[in-house]
């Protein structure tokens, strides 16, 4: 005869087993934060060396054909012609090579454009007394750049003028914009800038004329320094576009 538990109460041993608490679940490490963007203001390297190796090939021959092209002045009745649509096709190629750079070197700011206008302004000042200083100097000098102005000026000022800005514009992005940045990636940056002057006086040399030929040499000089000081392609492009045009085509020295 079995007696029941008082309050119906169940014998601790016939209970069933309380269930186990799960385990609590392995914390997930947080996911590691995306490495911040570069800075837009860098230009894109140049990450193969071949690249630049073919790069650098491929610019030294646009200047080759520069300097050939050059021997057509003085002897062709529009020289103009001839520089112009070469211009253009030096300005397509850098701009379809470096046009991530070219948005950055050519970026305006204040600097670069005060310097610009600036040194621009002060070249085409002095270029008068500095030549009549040289006529002076050397007597025999002034028929001869007037010849030089007689083959600059062998065609209208309104066809002269969209050429000459062509050219000014192909000539700074070849010689200050992609042959010194990718000089300036073998080279030291004075060798650098060494070899874009004396490249770019030595182009100018095919017209056979050794003053035009110095006057590359000075304002190339002028130039790189001003495109290496400035970190800006924009600064020695607004001086170019300021002197070239006023000197050659519209205040010739010989008229002064």
């Amino acid at each position: 005869m079995s007696i029941d538990h008082p309050l119906g109460a169940r014998d601790p041993a016939s209970a069933p087993a309380p269930e186990r608490a799960p385990a609590p679940a392995e914390p997930t490490p947080p996911e590691r934060a995306p490495d911040p963007a570069p800075l837009a203001s860098t230009p894109a390297p140049i990450e193969e060396p071949a690249a630049s190796h073919r790069l650098l090939l491929l610019m030294l021959g646009l200047i080759v054909g520069w300097g050939l092209l050059m021997q057509r002045f003085g002897s062709t009745a529009n020289i103009y012609a001839v520089m112009g649509p070469f211009a253009l096709s030096v300005v397509l190629v850098v701009v379809a090579l470096a046009s991530s750079k070219l948005v950055v070197w050519l970026r305006p700011n204040a600097r670069a454009i005060l310097s610009g206008v600036g040194v621009g302004v002060a070249m085409t000042l002095v270029t008068y007394p500095a030549y009549a200083l040289l006529r002076s100097l050397i007597p025999p000098i002034e028929p001869y750049v007037a010849s030089l102005y007689a083959s600059a000026h062998q065609t209208t000022l309104g066809e002269a003028l969209p050429w000459t800005l062509a050219i000014i514009i192909a000539e700074e992005l070849l010689w200050r914009g992609a042959l010194l940045y990718v000089l300036a990636r073998r080279v030291p940056p004075a060798l650098a800038i060494l070899i874009s002057v004396a490249t770019y006086a030595v182009a100018q040399f095919g017209t056979g004329s050794w003053i035009v030929m110095l006057l590359a040499l000075v304002c190339g000089t002028l130039w790189t320094l001003q495109r290496h000081l400035t970190r800006s392609l924009l600064s020695p492009l607004i001086s170019h576009l300021i002197w070239t045009p006023v000197v050659i085509l519209f205040f010739p020295v010989t008229g002064v």
